[in-house]
């Protein structure tokens, strides 16, 4: 993936996966969208510095995709309507801050997601604290899971790391794992306008420390 040379745009559509994409193994046998409608914006904090980079995720000796790692924007911010769409969004702040925070889309599929949220660090998770129903289910410091069955709300967590490391975020919602639903924002741009199919896990690293 070659997110490097972006236009900076604050408004522009997030990229989650293709408009119409359904996630189809829900156990409930329903259909839940993969889209969050109104689609998730980028904030007006932070820079938007041009000549980002992302890698590509590259096939191991076993046949699986490595991550792939982005670089996200320093001090931007996201919003998006709660119970609209799924989706998992991931912040950084100057020195090492993170915000993870979720969504379901209960107000169109009048059901809930259940979302397991492992994050990883390079260094231990310090001043964890969880926001709505959030919960921590295991307890190595550098390495987190929290859980949440979540309708119309915003769950999440904010935590700092070792400033420059990298995180890595692996999420499910009703044990489906897809980088479809994983967002963030770099060049100013959900995603990066990146529209290629994104790796679960995806690893991120803030674009200046």
């Amino acid at each position: 993936m070659n997110l490097t040379g972006l236009t900076a745009s604050l408004s522009v559509v997030a990229l989650m996966l293709a408009a119409g994409c359904v996630v189809e193994n829900n156990p409930s046998g329903s259909q839940r969208g993969s889209t969050v409608s109104p689609a998730p914006t980028a904030g007006t904090g932070g820079s938007n510095g041009s000549g980002s980079s992302g890698g590509s995720g590259s096939t191991g000796s076993t046949g699986t995709v490595a991550p792939m790692l982005v670089d996200v924007d320093t001090n931007q911010t996201m919003s998006a309507s709660p119970g609209d769409g799924v989706g998992v969004f991931v912040e950084y702040k100057a020195g090492g801050g993170w915000h993870v925070w979720w969504t379901c889309d209960t107000n169109k599929s009048q059901q809930t997601c259940n979302f397991v949220v492992k994050l990883s660090a390079q260094s231990q998770l310090q001043n964890v604290q969880t926001a709505g129903s959030a919960q921590a289910s295991t307890t190595d410091p550098s390495a987190t899971t929290f859980t949440t069955t979540t309708g119309s709300t915003i769950d999440g967590v904010t935590f700092n790391t070792n400033a420059g490391d990298v995180l890595t975020v692996d999420a499910s919602v009703d044990g489906l794992a897809d980088g479809s639903f994983v967002f963030f924002v770099q060049d100013g741009k959900v995603n990066g306008g990146y529209t290629g199919k994104l790796t679960n896990p995806l690893k991120l690293e803030g674009k200046s420390p």
